[in-house]
């Protein structure tokens, strides 16, 4: 039987320093960084010298330490090995365009939704759903659609870390229409309904979302729009046909502009 390999501490410490250092939204400081992930600040200096040796980091005037863009070109690039990325991009553009409203997509990321992808309808919404927030799994909408189609051993691991997630009652619920509305949340003042894209297996690959400012969206509406988009990329990730799709995965919606 072979010998378990083991994972390197060293390097799944420095992966959490980098993940800290995401989740911070701005340049931060050695001490926050060392209080944030228990760790010495000599330690995790070293790490942050590595990183900048790397090109994963960069050192600012005032002391403090970001990501490169480096970061990015690899947060791309796991869209796109996962069949997203920018094929994406032209349904949220077009559903931006036709509703008006700031559409998001969402990754379930441990114990949060995390936005990967985003696009503005040509006014800014005021509020700190940018890419790379982290939404709660049971209070947002994409979250909730995220923890309703995660598979049986997707929701056994989350109980097992403690995530909180909405009671079965509820995940069913979601299933059953295939969207969730979720309304000043995570976000106050945020509204949000948000709907899952498969994958060719099944598998729920992501959560596409429309957001604005609470009692501007006609929920229906929204998500008669939002479900056809999102079929219409999911059938684009799994390489179907429509109608081969629309056998397997039971989804017949109508045209984003029917009526609600």
């Amino acid at each position: 039987m072979p010998l378990q390999t083991q994972p390197l501490g060293s390097a799944l410490k420095t992966l959490a320093l980098l993940e800290a250092i995401a989740e911070s939204g701005s340049g931060v400081r050695i001490s926050d960084l060392a209080r944030r992930v228990g760790a010495l600040r000599g330690t995790v200096y070293q790490q942050l010298v590595t990183l900048v040796a790397a090109g994963w980091m960069e050192r600012r005037e005032d002391g403090t330490y970001c990501l490169t863009l480096r970061a990015a070109r690899i947060g791309h690039a796991a869209l796109e090995q996962a069949s997203l990325g920018e094929r994406v991009i032209p349904n949220m553009e077009r559903l931006a365009a036709e509703l008006s409203h700031t559409v998001s997509l969402a990754i379930a990321d441990r114990d949060a939704a995390l936005i990967v992808q985003r696009v503005e309808p040509g006014r800014v919404l005021r509020s700190d759903l940018r890419v790379g927030t982290r939404m709660p799994m049971a209070r947002s909408a994409s979250g909730r659609v995220l923890a309703a189609f995660a598979t049986g051993e997707e929701l056994a691991a989350m109980r097992t870390d403690g995530v909180s997630i909405p009671a079965e009652a509820d995940l069913k619920a979601i299933r059953a229409r295939r969207y969730e509305v979720s309304n000043s949340g995570s976000f106050q003042g945020i509204m949000a309904v948000a709907v899952p894209i498969f994958a060719a297996d099944r598998r729920c690959l992501a959560a596409l979302s429309v957001s604005s400012h609470a009692g501007d969206l006609d929920v229906q509406h929204v998500a008669n729009a939002l479900r056809f988009h999102a079929r219409d990329i999911s059938r684009m990730v799994s390489g179907q046909r429509t109608a081969d799709f629309d056998a397997e995965h039971g989804t017949t919606e109508a045209r984003s502009g029917a009526t609600a």
